[in-house]
């Protein structure tokens, strides 16, 4: 009896041998597995910078004839607004240092570009006075962005990244007008109407550009928040290469910091 338990006992323990040099392989792998890809969330708010140097819209001149005159509105120029952007983010990590990355998001561009114009005007009581009309042009432009990027990381949590933003645009409306901002007491006149702003016009953007491309560049910070969860502030800067309408000086560099949430499967 006792020779046939301690026989079964060697045949358990060279079983449970066996078993334990098969599996520690596969065990020390999962142990030691990196996990090289990652999916999660982005938003941003940042500035557009509108780079601009026009008189008008295609077919949709802001002040009309235009001779050359004085009193005629400067060409529209630069100007800042801010924008949200929000999407989706994968990365995957070629090795410790080195990945790649795709983002798909929804973002605006838009602004109001403004230009002004001081001419003489007459008053009802026979005297005159130096009028001031403020042109404006308001944009509601919307796209669907795509950016393919490299990333490499620099020092712990810290990394760089380079791409290219394709940027398709899915809205492009505009309005426009003219309103008098001095004197405080005067007005235009619609018929026997006194208004303060006139040659109101809104539609389609003419000649919007659908399809832009624009390098970019940023930084990021990972902060660990639980075992596959990271937290990233980050701040990117993009370059515009194409105009916003097709045939104006008119493109957009962006600095966007926002922040990212990734999990790592």
């Amino acid at each position: 009896m006792q020779r046939n338990t301690f026989k079964t006992a060697l045949i358990l323990a060279f079983v449970l041998v066996t078993l334990l040099a098969w599996t520690a392989p596969t065990l020390e792998a999962q142990i030691s597995r990196v996990r090289r890809f990652s999916i999660g969330l982005y938003g941003t708010y940042g500035m557009d910078m509108h780079n601009a140097n026009f008189l008008d819209l295609p077919n949709v001149p802001i002040f009309t004839p235009r001779t050359g005159g004085t009193n005629e509105p400067a060409a529209f120029s630069n100007t800042n607004a801010w924008n949200p952007a929000f999407g989706l983010v994968m990365e995957y990590m070629l090795d410790e240092r080195f990945g790649v990355g795709l983002r798909g998001g929804y973002a605006t561009q838009n602004a109001t570009l403004k230009t002004t114009a001081t001419y003489r005007v007459g008053r009802d009581d026979g005297s005159f006075a130096d009028a001031t009309s403020e042109y404006a042009i308001t944009t509601d432009y919307q796209v669907i962005n795509i950016e393919p990027m490299a990333n490499y990381n620099v020092w712990e949590g810290l990394s760089v990244h380079a791409g290219v933003r394709l940027s398709f645009m899915t809205k492009a409306n505009y309005s426009q007008g003219e309103t008098l901002i001095a004197p405080s007491d005067g007005s235009f006149y619609s018929g026997t109407t006194p208004i303060r702003t006139r040659n109101s016009t809104a539609g389609a953007l003419p000649s919007a550009t659908t399809f832009a491309v624009a390098p970019f560049a940023g930084l990021s910070y990972a902060i660990p928040i639980i075992d596959r969860l990271t937290v990233h502030p980050e701040v990117f800067y993009s370059l515009g290469l194409m105009p916003v309408v097709k045939d104006l000086k008119w493109t957009v560099n962006s600095l966007r910091p926002g922040l990212s949430v990734k999990y790592k499967f």
